[in-house]
């Protein structure tokens, strides 16, 4: 599993290197191609993660093989921006909060924000309780995390969702209803949880949708993040980082299909209600 400063910078090192090979061009080819300043050695190091690339460096790498200049920026900067809140880290923090601090980070610096997840609530409009006994779960954090570390984790969550108060980004975030109906900890935390998107819903800056269970636009079985170009698959071997313009455009287009069907400000609010009313039912009480 990649190091937490490392998953963007990984996939910006794949991105160079596969942009190099498509363009037909070696290690030397691309160097003489890019002129004094340039070797093979130098390519090599850049493309293996020992030596880091410029800005500059990227626009140039991208003219010389045709590539993608905005995609490939767009994975410079999230590895920057990954490095800094690893390297800003405090050192008693574990590698589960120092992922959330990148997780921060990237959605600090991006214009665009969007998450779908199917089966739970996104880390954004969680509360604490509900993000507790989520990481409580088996396969949520690493089996030796302690309470300490799960604590981390959560309070770098609950900071991370300052962001939806704040203007000048476009934020959505959708959750399948199935996930509202799942139970995580407890009644009364579900019941909470579900009250709190309801709020948020009709409150933030953001767009907060459920995807209501008689809906289903788009068969998918994994969930997902996008901060402006980059979309992230969340796996339990680490982070899937996805930059090809294709990939991510098909995402997009997932996302707006699941926005289309969602359930949206007052209709969201409404479902929620509807749900919490449900749980409250005595035959619901007996199964929870």
């Amino acid at each position: 599993m990649p190091r937490p400063d490392r998953r963007a910078r990984e996939a910006l090192t794949d991105a160079l290197r596969d942009a190099r090979r498509a363009a037909g061009l070696t290690g030397a080819g691309l160097a003489d191609a890019l002129g004094s300043g340039w070797s093979q050695p130098k390519v090599s190091k850049i493309e293996s993660g020992r030596q880091a690339v410029s800005e500059a460096e990227v626009r140039a790498w991208a003219a010389a093989v045709g590539a993608d200049k905005e995609m490939l920026l767009a994975l410079r900067a999230r590895a920057d921006q990954e490095q800094a809140a690893f390297r800003d880290a405090r050192p008693a923090d574990g590698a589960a909060e120092q992922h959330q601090e990148a997780y921060a980070a990237a959605e600090g610096a991006a214009k665009l924000l969007a998450s779908f997840q199917p089966h739970s609530v996104p880390d954004l409009l969680q509360t604490p309780d509900y993000a507790r006994a989520l990481l409580a779960l088996a396969g949520a954090s690493r089996d030796d995390a302690d309470q300490a570390e799960i604590s981390a984790v959560v309070a770098a969550r609950l900071r991370r969702s300052a962001i939806l108060y704040e203007e000048g980004r476009s934020i959505t975030l959708l959750v399948g209803e199935a996930a509202l109906h799942h139970l995580v900890g407890s009644p009364d935390i579900m019941r909470a949880q579900i009250d709190h998107i309801a709020r948020l819903a009709t409150t933030t800056q953001a767009t907060i949708g459920i995807v209501p269970l008689e809906s289903f636009p788009v068969l998918v079985q994994h969930g997902w993040d996008q901060r402006d170009r980059i979309v992230t698959v969340e796996t339990s071997v680490g982070d899937l980082e996805i930059a090809d313009p294709v990939e991510v455009a098909r995402y997009e287009r997932w996302t707006q299909l699941l926005l289309e069907h969602a359930l949206t400000g007052a209709d969201a609010a409404e479902r929620c209600a509807r749900i919490i009313s449900e749980r409250r039912s005595p035959s619901r009480d007996i199964h929870e």
